[in-house]
This record gives structure tokens, sequence and C-alpha cells, in this order.
């Protein structure tokens, strides 16, 4: 069972994202704990809520999917958001319940508000990646499902020692749902085509051959941009490849003579246009022959935009979607920056509260191992006068349990730094996806905003010419009002 999440703000599009029905088969609210009418209204007053106590994040959301093969009754379902709920620390919270139904699977989606009314204050989301994992390990006993690894509660260190990563991520896998490309395939071709290439610039031409465009990236060195305009991270393209590995093959390719991963997407939307008009050219029918000269038509009914006309479009349309791109990454950056802030801080804050749990550990053993006083004090000197050995293997076990204390704190605090340091990663991992398909839904939105003005631009030149004829050789036009 697989349980992800965790918390966001956004209620609108979180509400639009929970009843969308084009993309799943089934859309069932089972439970919302609100006197809001509707689900759009209780997400949004929940995070309304949220501001009261000086935070952002007013809604914690969550996925959980079984694995494939199994079917569950709606009381199991119930039983996993209790569960799930007690060890995330949100009882007593309102919650909603929504049910998905896609390619006949069924999964789960669970929004809590996170704002306390009693305290206004934020229920703490901390270590919610193990928390997550931990209700997954109990349902799936409890349930008799086929455990799934994790990389938190539910993993074994010993057969484990390295953190699992997931062959496709989250963002992966909406690319796979927009363009219908399988990743294993194309990781396998990518994977293929470096393989075949002895040098970087023999890779970068092969991967041109099979249609995609290599540049640079924002936050990453290298990434690839496909005939749909989607960017893909390089180093997770090809199987076994680390980053830096990637980077000492890629050495011998200047990175200043490729595109940006805007200027790729932009390419391949023009090569995608080319490629359509020839299409269109090839399969265009032949005029009939006739023998019979054909009626003179105006100029302007028989013919499009000119091509000067169509450029003056294309510029005008290209102008804005840089100056709304340009504004766009600046308040990506803008919000960026601001989450990694807050992100650093609130790990620094948790770190110090950790910090503080330990030293309280350290003053506890030191309290319980204090020197004696009074009589104690009085046995302890006789022992020590007429039993020494005894005294010093008692000191000796007490040194080495402080040691053992000590060691397990060190290695406590480490494990509890990367856990932090993975879920803050993940988050600006996530943040930089969600930026990075903003851009490519606004360029996506541009080119068609393009093709529209077009459109409508040969409308309006051929109604005018319909008006025109209908002037020059019919009745009076607009025919005179009649009394």
């Amino acid at each position: 069972m697989i349980i992800k999440g965790g918390s966001r703000a956004g209620p609108e599009q979180l509400a639009k994202h929970l009843q969308r029905r084009d993309t799943n088969e089934m859309v069932d609210i089972l439970e919302l704990q609100s006197p809001a009418p509707n689900l759009d209204e209780a997400l949004r007053d929940w995070q309304t809520l949220s501001e009261g106590t000086r935070g952002q994040k007013g809604l914690y959301h969550v996925n959980i999917d079984p694995a494939e093969g199994y079917v569950m009754s709606l009381e199991q379902w119930e039983r996993c958001v209790e569960v799930l709920e007690t060890e995330l620390g949100f009882e007593g919270q309102p919650r909603a319940v929504v049910m998905h139904q896609k390619h006949s699977r069924q999964h789960l989606h669970v929004v809590w508000a996170r704002t306390d009314i009693d305290t206004m204050t934020l229920r703490s989301d901390s270590m919610n990646y193990p928390a997550h994992e931990r209700a997954s390990k109990a349902m799936e006993l409890e349930f008799g499902h086929e455990p799934v690894p994790g990389k938190h509660a539910k993993r074994d260190r010993e057969k484990q020692p390295e953190f699992p990563n997931a062959a496709v991520n989250h963002a992966e896998w909406q690319q796979a749902q927009r363009t219908g490309i399988n990743p294993a395939e194309r990781k396998d071709q990518i994977t293929a085509l470096k393989q075949a290439s002895d040098s970087p610039q023999a890779f970068m031409r092969a991967l041109e051959e099979q249609g995609y465009i290599l540049a640079k990236g924002e936050r990453r060195d290298f990434v690839l941009v496909d005939a749909a305009g989607e960017i893909y991270s390089l180093a997770r393209q090809i199987h076994g490849m680390k980053a830096a590995e990637l980077r000492a093959y890629m050495k011998g390719l200047d990175p200043e003579i490729l595109p940006t991963a805007e200027q790729a997407a932009q390419l391949q939307q023009q090569m995608q246009d080319q490629r359509k008009q020839v299409a269109e050219k090839q399969v265009e029918p032949a005029p009939p022959e006739s023998d019979q000269p054909e009626p003179a038509q105006p100029a302007e009914q028989t013919k499009g935009l000119s091509p000067e006309e169509i450029q003056a479009i294309q510029k005008a349309v290209a102008d804005r979607q840089a100056r709304e791109a340009r504004d766009m990454r600046q308040r990506q950056e803008n919000e960026y920056n601001h989450t990694r802030d807050v992100l650093d801080a609130e790990m620094a804050e948790s770190i110090g509260h950790f910090e503080a749990r330990q030293e309280a550990e350290r003053a506890r053993f030191a309290r319980e191992n204090a020197p004696v006083a009074g009589v104690d004090r009085a046995i302890d000197r006789f022992q020590r006068r007429w039993n020494p050995e005894l005294v010093q293997e008692r000191d000796a076990e007490r040194e080495r349990r402080q040691q053992e204390m000590e060691n397990r704190l060190t290695k406590e605090h480490a494990d509890y730094a990367a856990q932090l340091k993975q879920t803050r990663d993940l988050d600006l991992e996530n943040l930089a996806e969600r930026h990075a398909q903003q851009l490519r839904d606004h360029a996506q939105q541009t080119a068609e905003d393009l093709a529209r003005y077009i459109r409508e631009q040969e409308t309006a030149r051929r109604l005018r010419a319909e008006i025109k004829e209908r002037t020059m050789d019919g009745p009076e036009w607009p025919p005179p009002l009649t009394r």
C-alpha cells in the first residue's frame, strides 16, 4: 500500500483536482466534515483559518493507493483513514474523503484541516513520511497485503543500506499520461543511444535523429525536450547513470552551445507546425479540371493572410509570451527562494527540538548516575576501599552505557537530519517540477492562442470579402429599412 502526500495550500486547485471527472471513471465524496455546502467552499474555509496562525499551508492532502490486484471494502478504506489520522496526529480535525476510480482501480484522497481551533496553531506535519509508512505497514499486516518497500519506517537497513529510488517519479508519470509514451521504453531507448555513442557529440546527434533536443536546464545540467515539448532530466533517462557520472561523460560538450529548455520547446513546436503544414499540403486534393474559366473573385476571398501578416501576428504573440514567461519565472524564483527559506527554517527548528530532547536524555542519565550522598556515600567509600575491583567494574559499566547512549544519539541525530533534508529536497524538487509544468502549459497556451488569432483574422478577412462581393454584385447591402 502506498501513501503519499503532505501539507499544502491552493484550495481551489485541490478541489478542482479532487472533482475531475474527465480523468476519472468515478468520483465519490464519501465524507465532508464541514458545514460548507460543497467541497470547494470547505477547503477554502480550512485554508482561510490558517491565516490566523501565520501559517501558509492550512491543508494536508494524502493519496492512499493499494497495490495492484487488491480490492478493498468500504470498511477497509475507513480503517485506513482512521489509522493514518492517528499516525499523523490529526485526530479531531475536520476532513474530507474522496474516492476515485481510474482504469477500474480505486484510490482514496483525504484532506485534513491543519488549523487547531482551540489553540489557533497548525497541527505539526513533521516526520510525516515515516507516519505514512507506519500506517501503510499496519494496514498491509491487517489486510494481508503484500508489503511494499519504503524509505523510512518500512525500510530494513540491513537489506536496504541505501534509500530506494522509484523508477518513475510523479512528474514523469504525469508526463507519460500526457504523451502516451511508456517511461520505461523511453529510458531503454535513450540508454541504448548513449551506449552506442562514443562521444557526447555523437550522443547529441543520435538524440536529434530520434526527435529529441538536448538542452541546458535551469537547475539540472542537461535536459531533453521531446517532440511534444515535454522536458526530462537526462540523468533520469539513462539506466544506472548518476548526475556526477553524466557530467563527466558530457564534459567534452560545451553547454553554452545548447539552447535553454524553453528555447528547445519552442523549436519543437515550430518543427511540429512545419510537419503539420507539409502533411496538409500532401493530402490536399487537386482542384477539378474544367474547360470553362472560373469567374474572377476578389483577391481577399481566394487568399488567406500574407506571410508578412502572419509574421507580424507571430512576433506580437512571441513578444507577449516572452514577457509573460519572464514575469512568471521571476514569480517562480521568488516563490522557490521563499519556500526554500521557510523549509530551512522549519528544518532548523525541528533539529533544535530534536537536540533538546537528546539533551534532556543526557541530563536524565547524569541524574541517575550522579555521585551518591549521605549513607550511600559512606557505603561507596567502604566498597572502594575493600572491593576496588567491583567498583572499577561498576564504573566501567557506567562509562560503557554512557558511550552507547552517545553513539546512539549521534546516529539518531544524523538519521533525523538526513530525513529532514530528504523531505526538504523532495518538496523543492516537486516545486521546481510544478514551475516547469507551468512554463510548458504557458508555452502550449501561447501556441494555441497564435493558431486561434490567425484563424480569426482569416475568418474576418473572408467575411469582409463576402460583404464586399454582395455590395458589388448583388442587391443593395445591407437592405434599406422599410416602413
